[in-house]
């Protein structure tokens, strides 16, 4: 039993006062151990994922959403990872990894849920795409939500739509449900074109990329 009722506020981002009416009504796991009640942080993100909560990694209590127009507001050149040595078996703990974020995120924490989302159905959607992401959302302590490719010096045989091996991995991270869904609009958009899945799959490097992304979100946005 390692988190405090403050821990807990924090983690799902609730009032102190919410987890103790949770506690006392026990419609959340917890134990009390020498008049105090803790509880353990495996049930609690378990809970969270039966609930759909999200989970606060970041050592701050509050954030902002990050509300954007495009993909091109929330990518750089740090979005790509090149040449990634990755397996079928690895690739979701060396994503993780691999991510450039603060030293106090749990990533064991993202690399638990990004599993449970793939044993509950693989998130290769075809093409050689794959859009691993985790069930609910989570705040990481940036502004911006997290959306980040991956290509595997060779492609990984993960299952798939269309049974194609996957070269690419977009890896999606949201602050909340409507920016998780707003994210993969803006993804199946640029995935729709067959310009930018070729971008892709030939591994063009990450400024010609993000200048594609600029400009096929220049011209959705003519359009509407």
């Amino acid at each position: 039993m390692d988190l405090s009722i403050k821990d807990v506020a924090n983690l799902l981002m609730l009032e102190k006062k919410e987890i103790e009416k949770l506690v006392k009504k026990k419609l959340i796991p917890s134990q009390t151990i020498q008049d105090k009640v803790r509880f353990n942080k495996q049930a609690i993100i378990e809970w969270a994922l039966l609930n759909n909560k999200p989970l606060n990694l970041s050592d701050s209590a509050q954030f902002s959403e990050f509300r954007f127009d495009g993909l091109s507001a929330i990518l750089d050149e740090e979005s790509f990872y090149p040449n990634c040595g990755f397996t079928e078996g690895n690739y979701i703990e060396e994503m993780v990894r691999m991510l450039r974020l603060k030293e106090d995120i749990d990533r064991n924490v993202i690399t638990e849920l990004l599993i449970s989302r793939e044993k509950l159905m693989s998130t290769a959607i075809g093409n050689g795409i794959s859009l691993p992401h985790p069930r609910i959302p989570i705040i990481l302590g940036r502004e911006k939500p997290l959306v980040c490719f991956f290509f595997p010096e060779k492609p990984l045989n993960i299952e798939s739509v269309d049974g194609e091996a996957v070269h690419t991995l977009i890896l999606l991270v949201s602050q909340t449900i409507k920016q998780h869904l707003y994210m993969l609009a803006h993804l199946s958009y640029l995935l729709s074109k067959e310009e930018f899945r070729l971008a892709l799959k030939g591994r063009k490097a990450a400024g010609e990329v993000l200048r594609l992304v600029s400009e096929l979100e220049m011209q959705r946005n003519k359009v509407s």
